[in-house]
């Protein structure tokens, strides 16, 4: 069923409509056999039809003029409204909570310019998303507690011992980055980690564990990965 229609004046400091606008960003990914680009390359274009800020404030960000072009942004300021829409739609589609290789699919396949890490950063994890928007559905909670950024605690907090055993077996006894297993290998040692690191604020939910081996966690360090 085709998205219903609404009439709205959308010719502003342009006398290009977003249809226009939206052929030329393609033009660009076509021309250059790219799958995201950013303001500063499409500027240099000489086949631009108006200049990259125009563009961002007609529609509201760059990331999302390259969303509606079939394109991917390379980093986005994080817009909590759409990504709980998106946390939505992806629940309707699955008609049940998303896990969290769902949402990761369905966030590439509708080109959204967030990861599902982003999540775990902004909610803390999916699971309280949940219920944050089971709350408001239900009339429990005011809209407004959707869109806050979860306070995380200074605390340091150590990983159960009942919460790694789930971690190892949900990814099967094996390093997630590198497939190592100490089934195939058994100089191999396998770690708990977090996805967000603990000193950037990351939480011990199941969410933001994962398995890696000493290799790969030495590797890591303390980035997002």
């Amino acid at each position: 069923m085709p998205e219903e229609f609404h009439f709205r004046v959308d010719r502003i400091n342009t006398k290009h409509s977003k249809a226009e606008i939206i052929a030329s960003l393609k033009k660009y990914g076509e021309q250059y056999g790219v799958t995201t680009f950013g303001m500063v390359e499409y500027n240099k274009w000489s086949k631009r039809i108006v200049c990259s800020g125009t563009i961002r404030n007609y529609f509201g960000s760059w990331g999302k003029a390259l969303r509606a072009a079939g394109f991917r942004a390379k980093w986005c300021k994080l817009d909590p409204k759409e990504m709980v829409n998106a946390f939505k739609q992806c629940w309707r589609e699955q008609q049940s909570v998303p896990s969290r290789k769902q949402l990761k699919d369905y966030l590439s396949r509708h080109n959204f310019p967030f990861r599902w890490r982003a999540y775990l950063d902004f909610f803390g994890s999916l699971n309280k998303l949940a219920q944050l928007v089971e709350a408001v559905e239900a009339g429990r909670s005011p809209e407004a507690v959707l869109y806050q950024r979860i306070e995380r605690e200074k605390k340091r907090r150590s990983i159960s011992l009942k919460d790694r055993i789930a971690v190892l077996k949900r990814d099967g006894y094996r390093c997630v980055k590198c497939g190592a297993s100490p089934k195939k290998d058994s100089s191999v040692t396998l770690h708990v980690d977090h996805i967000i690191p603990d000193s950037k604020g990351g939480s011990s939910e199941l969410d933001n564990l994962q398995t890696l081996c000493f290799c790969c966690n030495e590797g890591k360090k303390n980035r997002d990965d």
